[in-house]
């Protein structure tokens, strides 16, 4: 069993996080922690929250305490998980990890030393439909991959009354777009893909009066030599969240990207090669797509190994928004180094 402390009470604890560790069965939300009251007593009496908290050290006493799920803004990520690191506990953190590469280095290097397991709640890789589209890719019937494209626009312009402002401030969301949806999607594309070498992008205000980007634009070239194009953007009424990955023999479309659905494209007489049908598929997601992530971490914590999504593979997204970010800034070409601390 895995006793919980969950550290923030707003949004997607109530939505998704909260219900996801009340259904899992060897887990236990046992303690809750925020710095407002209300929120607090409201959260504790919905879900039956035995010792609720509204400061972190407090919390972090608490020997009953197994691992800590961190679902506050980004900037509040880094301290309160290294500070759970260093009680003792294992970390499930929100996305991304932290608001620097240094800080995720940080987060792995103490996870390490305490023996303690670290996670990112990327909850995308655990799309089932992800097995099916790994399969079409391994098995070469789209061919080699030469392109990857990603499509993600929405109109976002918060007011500042908004409890969820703090996203389009430059220090506690660390970007516009690309942080909070490109995040998801470089981490889908180096679950299918791998790490791309090289990154060129822009990064602009075109609509919007706030801090962040409202549109980034992004080409990156990846280790296999293919191209990834990838543009985000919070100044369109029009919605759209496309994921294709194009083969030398035909491609495979994501779209929406969350949906159930799988479209593969074939050539006729590469269908009629194959021997075999290949039809356009619907598989469902969980009805709480945070339930897989809980489900995957508490195995991870219970067998000894590590989640799917550790504090390693996670630092991968991460390295990919700062060269991105990089590239933005300085107009150039920007390598996508491993070891990078920037």
């Amino acid at each position: 069993m895995v006793n919980w402390g969950l550290i923030g009470c707003g949004d997607i604890s109530n939505k998704r996080v909260a219900p996801a560790i009340k259904s899992q069965p060897q887990s236990r939300l046992l303690a809750a922690m925020s710095p407002y009251k209300s929120e607090l007593d409201s959260f504790g009496e919905k879900y039956n929250v035995q010792k609720k908290y509204l400061e972190l050290d407090s919390m972090l006493q608490d020997k009953e305490i197994d691992a800590v799920y961190i679902a506050t803004p980004i900037f509040l990520h880094y301290e309160p998980a290294l500070k759970a690191l260093k009680s003792g506990k294992h970390v499930l953190v929100e996305k991304p990890m932290a608001l620097t590469n240094q800080e995720c280095e940080v987060l792995i290097k103490e996870a390490e030393k305490q023996n303690a397991t670290l996670g990112v709640a990327y909850f995308r890789r655990f799309f089932p439909k992800l097995k099916e589209v790994k399969r079409i890719i391994n098995e070469g019937i789209i061919g080699d991959i030469i392109q990857i494209r990603i499509l993600y626009h929405t109109w976002y312009n918060p007011d500042r009354s908004d409890p969820k402002a703090w996203r389009v401030e430059k220090a506690k969301a660390g970007g516009g777009p690309l942080w909070d949806m490109g995040s998801h999607k470089f981490d889908l594309m180096v679950d299918l893909v791998g790490m791309p070498e090289s990154v060129c992008s822009i990064a602009t205000t075109q609509t919007h009066c706030y801090e962040v980007e409202d549109s980034c634009s992004v080409i990156m070239e990846m280790e296999n030599k293919a191209h990834c194009l990838a543009s985000f953007n919070w100044n369109s009424r029009l919605w759209s969240d496309e994921f294709e990955i194009l083969g030398t023999l035909g491609r495979i479309k994501l779209a929406p990207c969350d949906s159930e659905n799988i479209e593969v494209q074939l050539n006729p007489k590469i269908l009629k090669g194959l021997g075999k049908e290949i039809t356009n598929t619907m598989i469902p997601n969980h009805q709480n797509v945070h339930y897989p992530v809980i489900d995957d971490f508490v195995n991870a914590v219970l067998e000894g190994r590590e989640p799917v999504v550790s504090g390693k593979e996670g630092y991968k997204t991460n390295k990919i928004l700062s060269a991105v970010e990089q590239a933005a800034r300085t107009g150039g070409k920007v390598k996508v180094d491993e070891t990078q601390c920037a």
